[in-house]
């Protein structure tokens, strides 16, 4: 089950990147940024935890 809250987690991130990329290509920059700082700070708290 882990696995599937896994694939859709990533799956949402790639999802909001993608709309970030689309919208700073409009001229918006502002989710792309958003989404690149949530991104690093979620693999850096999940990604690099020691339990």
């Amino acid at each position: 089950m882990k696995l599937c809250y896994g694939m859709l987690a990533w799956g949402a991130i790639g999802l909001v990147l993608g709309l970030g990329l689309f919208l700073a290509v409009k001229g918006s920059i502002w989710l792309l940024v958003l989404s690149v700082i949530g991104f690093i700070v979620a693999v850096g708290r999940i990604g690099c935890s020691t339990h």
